[in-house]
């Protein structure tokens, strides 16, 4: 059931409501958890029939409830009742015999309830303050704030002890490690949270905010046990406590003089622009004007600019009723507006079930967090527990809920259960985990730098880059003369190269350089070059030294992966560091160090300081079990609203017994971008098949609905007859026993609104009757054409009739793990423009036959293989109808042909290509050339080789329109000596040299790599990886 809060920040209510943490819970008016009755009441406290009589109790039959008598005299009982031994008073802890909505009686254990074995009452209490409370009920919710849902507070694994007796709201921690501001503890029974850490002269001292989430007061003496809390919210009896304050919104006040109020007109002036007609105020005055009662919501009548009048509801406002004033008060009257609040947003949903035995909140498990384990133990109360599945409860990561079978699963085993979250372990890839970078494991992190401090240190060598001048020798060779031998150069290992630039040589001279120690040690000029002179002397342009990027911090601790990007001063000092990686594992306080900087003497290392980390936060609670229903987001076009509940493709029909108080649009959780809706404003479900959302969701949307079952016991499951669909044929019959009622014309169906109920179109034909009885036959005929429903498309199609179609490519140039788009050798009507709608997003699949990723000895071989989402293709292909080439280069003028299919709309409307700097083409069938190989587009390596003329793999280095028409002329870099001879060719739509074809899938980044045979022509490409729709293209054809 879904609860309100009876005093929520957005209404007003006291004086200091803006700092209002707890709130009653209520279900339409009814508390839910706790019930205060009158114990001297007959009619509450029935001794005759051993019941309670309570409205809406909300118990089930086992569960335990708390007896509380208020100070009061205690109901009698029987002491020969079963379980009581000798009491004659009822006892604190009872279980339920539900009778109904509004009746119960008692039993002295859950078996006893269970066998219906109830606890004889003697006589009434007194006092009208005896309360019965649920217990566990932290357990029972989902709240949400502003669509945030809220954790219930647990322990974490920090515990400490007072260090002497507290006074007033000062206390000693013996060990303040692992606290921090706005921490909670629970000190005794009481929960208090950290204003200030270090209060007065002593670091361990400790200020605190007494009695918070609805505790007590209570003293504390030395060597009481301290343990720190996490989470959001505890709910205690009726009231739910918010460990911090929910906004309530802006509030503004409008003062009003007594001097301002015209009592005889009944009306008041004031300057403001707030009020209209039916604005609601609440009075805030000592004397307020007669018969005004402060504290009291008004509604306000405009009159004039700046003139109005009270009235008492909303209706008489507008209506022109206003209050008859007899007197104007005294001093200044304050109004506050109540319309023009901003609050805070709260939902929340009390899950009811037949047995709560299961309910537990789960132990925080963030102390185990890394970013690379995925595995832990749960418990509950330091216990282990077990009898639990993927699809109980809740578990949330940063107030984020995890989806069941997809974030995680529940892994159990001989006495205990541990939940596994999914990470990188995603259905045909290599689960691959990175100790360097764990944002990319997809899996709970602990200690990562949030804040970072330093000091600045000595003696690191500045990034200067070396010079030197070029001697020029007799024979007309180079050698080189240091000027400055730089500072800060690392790796040892690289070549650093000696450009020399000008002097019009017959040869150039080229060379390297080694370091040591950060300097420029030795030049070697592996060619001296030839035919320079004293009178053209080169310019010698030296390789820079690295930046200092990506420096990693040195932690001596268990800090692992964070690094740095600095700049070394003139002085030699590190300043503007910036954190490139935030790595894991490191504690507030830690000192890192930097390495691999060339220094010189004197030197002393900065030193590096975590000051804050971040820390991804655990909760969970399991409260029934929840089914996992299908994911329609594919259907979501920001314009449809209603939908059909399935499960594995088939309709679910979710109904409840009539008169059951169960509200059905409550047992559906439903997530929209990872968002729980609100039920009743973001969506309707009044049961059947349909769900209806208020808004509709935009394309793209992602989305999880969860049907909350309570325990297996409390939903039947039952199959219905074979499947009726939108679009089908339904004819209403004549009834056997009564030929009277006329056969009804055909009728199409709308929406399978319930397992037993349909929607069809609207009918006024013969053979309508409201007779009952007999029942009358009908008849269905599935459909047989694609309609128009409602304006929307039905096919005919059905899924068991589909084709399987995966449209699939060669991949044509080489992909590694950080690529973020595929190249194929085409593509793009068979992907995207074959289907009714088109799509312009799809899952693919990368696939490497002619390769296996295990190792050598094994038996099995499984090729690799990565599943991607929500790719997008970009493409085109025509006729290559010129051709030019230079000594390193090809000219290939690429044109889509008048008859193409790409210039139809409905398959594109391309009227030329599309193609771009740095992207990769397939040239085949081509009528001239006899084979070259074609290089990166900055020439630098080889991407393909064509046996057979021009046929192969080509990257574009740059592209211009031929004159003013729709021909675009494409460059490429191939290797010297390829013997093309393009003199005397001609150019235009007429001629054909070859056709040419890309498709470029963009697929975020791809995380794993793959290799092309590009170096044999289009023989070599068939053998390369195929990327394959994953999606199979729907019903419908264009």
């Amino acid at each position: 059931m879904s609860f309100q809060l009876a005093s929520v920040n957005k209404q007003f209510n006291t004086e200091t409501e803006s700092f209002q943490r707890s709130f009653n819970l209520t279900h339409k008016g009814d508390p839910i958890f706790s019930h205060e009755f009158d114990a001297g009441s007959t009619t509450k406290v029935i001794v005759s029939s051993d019941t309670f009589v309570i409205k809406n109790h909300f118990y089930v039959t086992g569960e335990e409830l708390t007896y509380d008598t208020g100070g009061n005299k205690a109901i009698g009982i029987d002491h020969n009742s079963s379980g009581i031994g000798a009491d004659t008073s009822l006892p604190s802890s009872v279980f339920v015999i539900k009778v109904d909505e509004d009746r119960f009686k008692l039993a002295a254990s859950k078996s006893l309830a269970i066998s219906n074995d109830p606890i004889g009452l003697t006589t009434v209490g007194v006092g009208s303050t005896h309360r019965f409370t649920s217990q566990k009920l932290d357990t029972k919710v989902i709240v949400a704030i502003d669509n945030v849902i809220q954790s219930p507070i647990i322990t974490t694994g920090t515990a400490t002890t007072t260090a002497n007796t507290m006074l007033n709201r000062e206390v000693r921690f013996s060990d303040i490690r692992g606290f921090k501001q706005y921490d909670m503890v629970k000190i005794g029974n009481e929960i208090c949270r950290i204003q200030v850490i270090g209060f007065g002269t002593m670091p361990n001292n400790v200020l605190l905010d007494r009695a918070w989430l609805g505790t007590f007061e209570e003293p504390h003496t030395g060597n009481v046990a301290v343990t720190q809390l996490r989470g959001d919210y505890q709910i205690r009896q009726n009231k739910i406590h918010f460990a911090d304050v929910p906004f309530g919104g802006t509030r503004q006040t409008i003062g009003v003089s007594s001097a301002s109020i015209d009592v005889v007109g009944n009306k008041f002036s004031a300057l403001t622009e707030v009020f209209e007609t039916g604005t609601q105020v609440k009075l805030r005055s000592i004397t307020p004007p007669a018969p005004l009662v402060g504290n009291r919501d008004y509604f306000i009548i405009k009159n004039a600019t700046n003139n109005f009048s009270f009235a008492n509801t909303k209706g008489d406002a507008v209506t022109g009723i206003g209050i008859t004033l007899t007197s104007a008060g005294i001093g200044t009257h304050n109004l506050l507006v109540a319309d023009i609040v901003d609050g805070s947003e709260f939902q929340g949903r009390s899950f009811i079930r037949s047995d709560y035995s299961g309910n537990f909140l789960l132990d925080d498990l963030s102390d185990g967090f890394t970013g690379i384990a995925k595995t832990f133990t749960m418990k509950s109360g330091g216990s282990n527990i077990t009898g639990i599945t993927s699809d109980f409860g809740v578990v949330l990561l940063n107030n984020t809920f995890q989806k069941p079978e997809i974030d995680y699963e529940y892994v159990s085993s001989t006495g205990i259960t541990s939940i596994r979250f999914t990470g990188n372990d995603i259905a045909g890839l290599t689960e691959v985990y990175s100790t360097s970078d764990v944002n990319a494991n997809r899996l709970p992190r602990r200690g990562i730098i949030s804040g970072l401090g330093n000091t600045q240190g000595i003696g690191y060598q500045q990034l200067q880059t070396g010079f030197g001048t070029a001697v020029v020798s007799g024979f007309g060779t180079i050698t080189v003369a240091m000027g400055f031998t730089g500072s800060g150069y690392r790796s040892a290992s690289t070549s650093f190269k000696v450009k020399v630039r000008g002097g019009n040589p017959t040869t150039n001279a080229a060379g390297t350089f080694s370091i040591q120690d950060g300097n420029i040690k030795t030049v070697t000029m592996g060619t001296a070059g030839a035919g320079y002179t004293h009178t053209n002397v080169p310019q010698l342009v030296f390789d820079s030294p690295y930046g200092y990027d990506d420096i990693k911090l040195v932690s001596a601790n268990t800090g692992i992966g964070a690094s740095v990007t600095i700049t070394v001063s003139a002085a030699g000092s590190v300043s503007e560091p910036i954190l490139t990686n935030t790595g894991y594992g490191y504690t507030v306080g830690e000192t890192l160090t930097i390495s691999g900087i060339p220094t010189r003497e004197p030197h002393t290392p900065a030193q590096f300081t975590v000051t804050s980390t971040s820390d991804d936060k655990f909760a969970g609670w399991v409260l029934g079990k929840f089914q996992i229903l299908d994911d329609f987001s594919n259907l979501f076009n920001g314009s449809r609203t209603q939908f059909t509940i399935t499960e594995n493709g088939t309709p679910v029909s979710i109904e409840k017994p009539s008169g059951n108080p169960i509200s059905l649009d409550d047992v559906l959780v439903i997530f929209i971008n990872d968002v729980m809706q609100k039920p009743g404003k973001a969506y309707t479900f009044t049961g059947g098949t349909q769900i209806r959302f208020s808004e509709p969701p935009a394309s793209g949307s992602s989305l999880q609905v969860l049907f909350y079952r309570g325990t297996d016991a409390d939903v039947g499951t039952a199959q219905a007859v074979e499947t009726i669909m939108k679009g089908d044929i339904v004819t209403i019959n004549t009834p056997p026993s009564n030929t009277s009622i006329l056969t009804q014309d055909p009728r199409t169906i709308r929406e399978t609104v319930s397992r037993d109920t349909l929607q069809t179109t609207i009918y006024k034909g013969q053979g309508i009757s409201d007779v009952k009885n007999p029942q009358r036959p009908v008849t269905w005929r599935k459909q047989q054409h694609d309609k128009i429903i409602d304006g929307i498309k039905v096919s005919k199609a059905r899924g068991l009739y589909a084709g399987q179609v995966f449209p699939a490519s060669n991949i044509i140039a080489d992909v590694a793990t950080t690529d973020t788009v595929v190249y194929a050798k085409g593509g793009i009507v068979a992907f995207t423009k074959t289907e009714d709608p088109n799509t312009t997003s799809f899952g693919v699949r990368i696939v490497d036959t002619n390769k296996n990723n295990t190792g050598f000895g094994t038996t099995g071989f499984i090729n690799p293989i990565k599943d991607i989402s929500g790719a997008t293709l970009d493409g085109d292909y025509g006729d290559v109808v010129g051709i030019g080439v230079t000594a390193k280069g090809i000219q290939f003028e690429f044109s889509i042909p008048p008859n193409s299919v790409l210039r139809d709309n409905k398959f594109g409307g391309f009227t030329e290509t599309g193609i771009g700097t740095g992207d990769y083409f397939v040239i085949s069938r081509s009528t001239i050339g006899n084979g070259v190989t074609a290089k990166s587009n900055n020439g630098a390596t080889t991407i393909g080789i064509t046996t057979v003329a021009l046929d192969g793999v080509f990257q574009v280095s740059d592209i211009a329109r031929v004159g003013s028409g729709q021909t675009i002329r494409v460059s490429t870099e191939i290797a010297s000596g390829h013997g093309i001879n393009a003199v005397g060719l001609s150019s235009g739509f007429d001629c054909f040299y070859g056709h040419y074809s890309w498709a470029k899938f963009s697929t975020g980044t791809v995380g794993l790599a793959f290799t092309a045979n590009t170096l044999n022509g289009l023989t070599g490409l068939t053998t390369a990886p195929t990327i394959q729709r994953s999606t199979k293209l729907l019903l419908d054809y264009t």
